[in-house]
């Protein structure tokens, strides 16, 4: 019986050429300044559960105001240290998907950008129930929502944006074929 090779040598005609991965092109200017909002979301994100830590008076108030006075001052601690928790958990929570997925949008991933568009939709959407809780939290809430619109137009709306995700995704579709 023949031993078969299954080793390729360097002037064998019949192996294919080596597939580079696609090198990633630079990120248009819209989507560097994304990383400006994110920065700033991301301040803005840690600011807010600081603050309610250090204005404990003003969050019992906030607290106070949106349960109508009636809360038992026992309940009045355990609400108030779990909307403490609450905030620093969900922030953090955010801080990381942001983290998470801005480098992958730099690369022009485009399930990345939908991704972090559903997000800053859901994070203004929800937001808005912040900004209801009072006027304590409305130093945030404002500049935070007009970051997160922005940021969705950055993604979106400049022609050099869509083309970067357009390109990225040939190149991809490109070297798959190669494989194949």
């Amino acid at each position: 019986m023949e031993s078969q090779s299954y080793h390729h040598k360097a002037g064998n005609a019949a192996s294919p050429p080596p597939t580079r991965a696609p090198r990633p092109t630079r990120a248009p200017r819209p989507l560097r300044w994304l990383v400006v909002g994110v920065v700033a979301s991301i301040v803005l994100l840690i600011a807010l559960p600081i603050v309610m830590m250090i204005d404990q008076a003003g969050l019992r108030a906030a607290i106070d105001e949106d349960t109508g006075g009636g809360l038992n001052p026992e309940w009045m601690d355990w609400v108030l240290v779990a909307t403490i928790v609450y905030a620093v958990v969900l922030h953090l929570v955010d801080v990381a998907l942001l983290l998470w997925l801005v480098p992958r949008v730099l690369r022009g991933r485009n399930w990345a950008r939908i991704t972090l568009t559903i997000y800053l939709v859901i994070a203004t959407y929800f937001s808005l129930y912040s900004a209801a809780q009072g006027a304590m939290f409305l130093w945030a809430v404002i500049p935070t929502d007009i970051l997160h619109v922005l940021m969705i137009g950055l993604l979106w709306i400049p022609a050099s944006a869509r083309r970067h995700f357009a390109s990225q995704s040939e190149r991809t579709s490109h070297a798959q074929a190669h494989r194949s």
